[in-house]
């Protein structure tokens, strides 16, 4: 593959720097020795002297790089370093002369234009082990003056400069500006990306010892976000349609066709539907219509289960029909028309499975598995497995959503749009994105940044920057996760590994509005799982506050062998309950009182009453211990039950009863005090990002 981007001299991309107010050294280029000597007697001290030549980039790894010469040396220094390179096949240009610069800490500074994020900035610990150090940090372009100074102190190279050479780091951010402001190289300069390693920190002065560029051409300018309010109007009849027409609808009950109209009869759809088939007069007992030439006007939502080659005409004529928005399920479609955009037809994917809407009676599964409690919880996702797993694993875990939508492809709706409906949809207060596409992602981040509500997200293939090769460190380092996690971080954004985490987190941020504090209660009745949930704690920056007197004091009468009443709580299964008395209420009635803690997570071993007690009195105690807990006062602090099953049928039916009492109690419920602690932190992280329990900020 040919690689276009044009590699700009080093010594007018100095040039470039030095116009920009970027504290750089002048570097001056010389075709041989003698040239480049002749510039070193001018500077009249030691140089250091940098190989230009076709296909090198990292001159230092490639013997390109000759410091502290002599001016008297320099012609025999580089003549020589010139023969070198080239009796390895390397076309070589010459050399750049520059004057030395006192050693210093070595940091760097770097844009680039990524394929989905648009222009980015990068700052962090330069020098030659750039990638060994794995200390950098980005943040989206512009940058203000605020994230230039947020992105210095997101490094470790960055906070020890602020530490130890406090004078240094305003101009540490002047030199971000310089490369990443509105005003900036990056966004001002037919560049590519721009490398600046290392920019040597001294005690007096900062300098950008080496420059690289590239130019090649590309969209400079970021993208705007879809504004919430016309997202809304032009989505509204995808996501809450009151009318839907499926086209390719079948009789033939091994066909999606026909899976479309009989979920949408079975589950109730209260809108008016129009299945579209030439063969059939009715399916599922729907007067259907021979073409869709003979739809009303004006149609909501468009079902297309067509062939692949005849859709493209299908969303032609339901533009001229009309037709507000189109959901294609069919794989490896013909690239779509855009004027249908201008016609009004938006169209979501395609190759996506479908849409669910339980206010609306819309489900794109079986009907058993789909609840018809309506919910606030939006989860729009590139997969069309997880939307599935979405609406049936909610249905179990008790989450209750607007509404789940398989997005597919984004060919049209961008995920940015589908988000800013979300922000203006009163249905809507908890936003899940699965996402595999970086396209839009510059859009999605800055309007996120923007939203009050909370928003969570899986990301499908981390490596973002794509074909932004190693023409620099920065574009190297571009491709690494840590962008998206930046970017994320910034926009306040809650970036999950995996879809039970999501669920997970969304799942307490259905029973608790916040997460305001950081003091956890831990109850249970085990050690080793209380010392493995501190840990869990510990990576979300929870903290197991001790307990104040009141509270210990309230806890002595249940001190018993084997029990350790500071926090955490741990309480031999046995020590819980006397008879058909439980104590687990009153134990978390006195945890919850305490002012240093802001949550709970309490824990029952299911196995270790099974191992004393047969399976019908067995039950009857979990039962006991677990509603004690669901209806113990606990301040309106958020609560966690988690029930450890030994994974044993009798266990594990019994688990699914209480799910439901435990939902009906506002308690949300998990099977591992690790997973628990891990949604309250997500929820903490989230109250923390300013995204819940905030006011609109658009």
């Amino acid at each position: 593959m040919t690689d276009l981007r044009l590699r700009l001299r080093e010594d007018r991309v100095r040039s470039m720097a030095l116009s920009y107010g970027v504290p750089a050294n002048p570097a001056t280029f010389a075709q041989d020795g003698t040239a480049a000597q002749e510039f070193a007697m001018q500077i009249g001290r030691p140089v250091a002297l940098k190989l230009v030549a076709d296909g090198v980039v990292h001159k230092s790894k490639a013997g390109g790089v000759l410091l502290g010469i002599d001016p008297a040396d320099v012609a025999e220094r580089t003549d020589t370093m010139l023969q070198e390179q080239s009796s390895r096949g390397i076309t070589v240009r010459g050399v750049t002369v520059e004057a030395m610069v006192e050693s210093g800490v070595e940091t760097v500074v770097g844009g680039l234009h990524t394929p989905g994020f648009g222009p980015v900035v990068m700052f962090g610990a330069g020098g030659v082990d750039i990638e060994i150090l794995d200390d950098v940090a980005f943040a989206l372009a512009p940058l203000t003056r605020t994230e230039a100074e947020l992105l210095v102190r997101k490094t470790r190279i960055g906070r020890s400069i602020l530490e130890r050479l406090p004078g240094r780091a305003d101009e540490i951010v002047d030199l971000l500006m310089a490369v990443g402001s509105e005003d900036g190289m990056l966004l001002n300069e037919p560049i590519t990306e721009v490398d600046l390693n290392p920019v040597v920190v001294g005690s007096d002065r900062i300098v950008a010892v080496d420059a690289r560029a590239t130019s090649l051409e590309m969209p400079a300018i970021p993208c705007d976000p879809p504004d919430p309010r016309a997202a809304y109007e032009a989505l509204r009849p995808a996501i809450y349609p009151r009318s839907i027409a499926v086209l390719g609808a079948s009789a033939d009950t091994q066909k999606m066709g026909y899976r479309v109209v009989r979920n949408l009869v079975d589950f109730g759809f209260d809108g008016d539907l129009y299945p579209v088939s030439r063969r059939n007069e009715e399916i599922c007992g729907v007067a259907a219509v021979s073409s869709i030439d003979a739809l009303p006007e004006g149609i909501d939502r468009a079902v297309i289960v067509l062939p692949a080659a005849a859709v493209p005409d299908a969303l032609t004529t339901l533009a001229e029909r009309g037709a507000r928005s189109a959901h294609v399920y069919t794989a490896d479609t013909p690239e779509l028309d855009p004027t249908l955009k201008v016609a009004g037809l938006r169209v979501t994917g395609p190759n996506c499975i479908g849409h669910y809407s339980p206010r609306d009676r819309v489900t794109m599964i079986g009907t058993a598995a789909s609840s018809t409690v309506p919910g606030s919880i939006a989860f729009l996702t590139q997969s069309g497995t997880y939307a599935g797993d979405a609406v049936r694993r909610g249905n179990e875990l008790g989450l209750r959503f607007s509404f789940v939508s398989s997005i597919g492809n984004c060919d049209d709706v961008s995920p940015a749009e589908f988000l800013a409906f979300c922000e203006a949809d009163e249905r809507t207060e908890v936003i899940a994105f699965y996402l595999e596409d970086d396209r839009g992602a510059d859009a999605f981040f800055r309007l996120a940044s923007a939203m009050s509500k909370p928003i969570v997200l899986l990301k499908g293939g981390r490596t973002v920057a794509g074909g932004a090769a190693a023409a620099s460190h920065t574009g190297a380092l571009a491709s690494d996760p840590q962008l998206l996690a930046d970017v994320a971080a910034a926009a306040g954004v809650l970036l999950v590994d995996d879809l039970d985490h999501m669920l997970d987190v969304l799942l307490v941020l259905q029973s608790s509005a916040t997460v305001p504090g950081e003091g956890l209660g831990l109850i249970g009745s085990g050690g080793g799982v209380a010392v493995v949930g501190v840990d869990q704690a510990d990576e979300w920056d929870i903290t197991i506050p001790r307990l104040g007197e009141d509270a210990s004091v309230a806890l002595e009468r249940f001190a018993a062998p084997g029990t350790s009443l500071s926090n955490p709580i741990d309480v031999p299964i046995w020590s819980l309950f006397s008879g058909d008395d439980s104590f687990t209420g009153a134990i978390v009635e006195a945890t919850a009182a305490d002012e240093q803690v802001d949550s709970l997570c309490v824990f029952l071993d299911l196995g270790t009453v099974f191992d004393m007690l047969d399976p019908v009195d067995g039950e009857a105690v979990v039962r006991m211990l677990s509603e004690d807990i669901l209806a113990a006062p606990r301040k309106d602090k958020l609560l966690t039950l988690v029930l450890r099953s030994g994974f044993s049928r009798h266990e594990d039916e019994l688990v699914r009863s209480l799910r439901s009492t435990a939902h009906d109690a506002g308690v949300p419920m998990f099977d591992s005090v690790d997973r628990a602690i891990a949604a309250i932190g997500g929820a903490r992280w989230l109250t923390r990002s300013g995204k819940v329990g905030t006011g609109p900020k658009l």
